[in-house]
């Protein structure tokens, strides 16, 4: 009878620094946070009793995210200060005062779950598993301390190998339907890879992975044609039917 209706998975707090996140996705791979589905795999592994999510939203960008976080937690904290000098390092301080309130509180959660790359952190780390807390840290790839993922409990790299890749072939898929309305126009191999990269401001290399990926998997192939000069030129022609029924896009 006892424990009827009670969750089996560890209790957990969640505390995200949307800065580092935000800008550490925006500077080194053009993407945005993609928030809704990392609590849902966090929902999968733990009893999530509280979601906190700190930043300056004054800034024009990372604003637009505001009413789209506010749909997800009541806990958002607004960093921002008046006060000239204030730099990234009053929001982090702001994060850790949270974190030891939190932990000292006469009952706090089983898991820790922080979302930063910043070793201000490393500290509180080693404080909360010295009182017997799990610490899951998750922070951006090329912005995550190697100081304080030695301290976690464990760790997670962001974005996955997998969400890039995912990243990539929307930005070609989205290229290659736009010039779908535009039927004169020459598909090729070099003039995808450079658009992309010059529209969407990425990497050539990744793009090019990533079309390589998609040729590789049949999903676009290459098709030799002709011009009225009688020069034969390849071509990129996207399997529509077959990327739609995998579900890699959707033209809506």
């Amino acid at each position: 009878m006892f424990g009827i209706g009670k969750s089996k998975k560890p209790s957990a707090t969640v505390f995200v620094d949307y800065e580092h996140w935000y800008y550490g996705y925006r500077n080194r791979f053009q993407m945005k946070p993609n928030i809704e589905e990392w609590l849902i795999e966090l929902k999968n592994e733990f009893d999530v009793k509280k979601i906190s999510v700190f930043g300056d939203f004054s800034q024009y960008n990372i604003g637009t995210d505001l009413e789209r976080l506010k749909g997800i937690t009541k806990h958002i904290v607004h960093t921002a200060s008046q006060k000239e000098g204030v730099d990234k390092d009053f929001t982090d301080f702001i994060i850790l005062d949270a974190i030891y309130r939190s932990a000292a509180a006469k009952k706090s959660e089983d898991v820790y779950v922080i979302f930063t790359g910043d070793a201000h952190f490393t500290k509180v780390v080693q404080y909360l598993k010295e009182i017997g807390k799990k610490v899951v840290i998750y922070g951006v790839k090329f912005s995550f301390s190697n100081q304080l993922k030695s301290e976690a409990t464990s760790y997670v790299e962001m974005p996955r190998q997998s969400q890039e890749k995912n990243h990539y072939n929307d930005l070609i898929l989205a290229s290659l339907s736009r010039l779908r309305k535009k039927p004169k126009t020459v598909v090729t191999y070099w003039k995808t890879v450079n658009n992309v990269a010059e529209y969407n401001r990425v990497s050539n290399e990744k793009v090019k992975m990533a079309l390589d990926n998609l040729l590789k998997q049949k999903y676009i192939y290459e098709e030799q044609m002709q011009n009225n000069n009688g020069k034969k030129f390849t071509v990129l022609k996207p399997d529509w039917d077959r990327i739609e029924a995998d579900g890699l896009w959707n033209d809506e």
